[in-house]
């Protein structure tokens, strides 16, 4: 399964200025909200210091990369890299993307889930889904997309969920639909823009 955001582990997370909104709960109560989160079929965990293999294996890999503009990442430091920052948004937002396991196993299927950016000025959740070629066509991105999905509007309802894709990617499409975003073609740029919490006259 490809990418909502294709090229997204590339993007900037949201700077140190703009801390983690979270007016409604507390960076303790996130945490465990969404540190390890158990689906029908998955576990959704905190990404850990030792994932960068799997991170390599998989965004790494010119399959699960064939919509990204950037590529697949060129090399272990550059994934290596990403999941430091991941990490660090981690930190400072006790939320962020998941490494995705099966239950019952550590094998790593994927990452995803949703993390703060910086997008049109403001801050949003980017809806992020990334798996291995094994595990496409089971449904798995689906469970992860709409498990993000209602944390994020439970949790941090202030915040809008947005999942950014390309036009002939019709999984990554499919999955945002079925996760509960809308279409929203008047915030698309170079990607379609599917949204949820955004506003018609939210545009800065």
């Amino acid at each position: 399964m490809h990418t909502a955001t294709d090229d997204t582990h590339k993007e900037r997370p949201s700077g140190s200025s703009t801390v983690a909104d979270t007016r409604a709960f507390t960076p303790a109560g996130l945490a465990t909200a969404f540190v390890a989160v158990r689906t029908d079929r998955l576990i959704l965990r905190q990404p850990q210091g030792d994932d960068g293999p799997a991170m390599f294996a998989i965004h790494g890999d010119p399959a699960t990369n064939r919509y990204n503009p950037a590529g697949p990442d060129p090399d272990p430091a550059a994934s290596e890299e990403t999941l430091r920052g991941w990490l660090c948004q981690w930190e400072s937002d006790s939320y962020g993307y998941w490494a995705i396991t099966p239950l019952n196993a550590d094998t790593i299927l994927g990452f995803g889930g949703v993390m703060r950016r910086t997008w049109r000025d403001r801050d949003v959740l980017n809806l992020y889904y990334r798996l291995t070629p094994d595990a496409w066509g089971r449904g798995y991105a689906t469970e992860v997309a709409r498990t993000a999905v209602g944390l994020a509007r439970s949790y941090l309802p202030h915040l809008p969920v947005i999942a950014r894709t390309r036009p002939t990617n019709i999984a990554s499409i499919r999955t945002a639909e079925r996760a509960g975003l809308v279409r929203r073609p008047d915030l698309d740029t170079e990607h379609i823009v599917f949204a949820l919490g955004w506003r018609s006259d939210d545009h800065p």
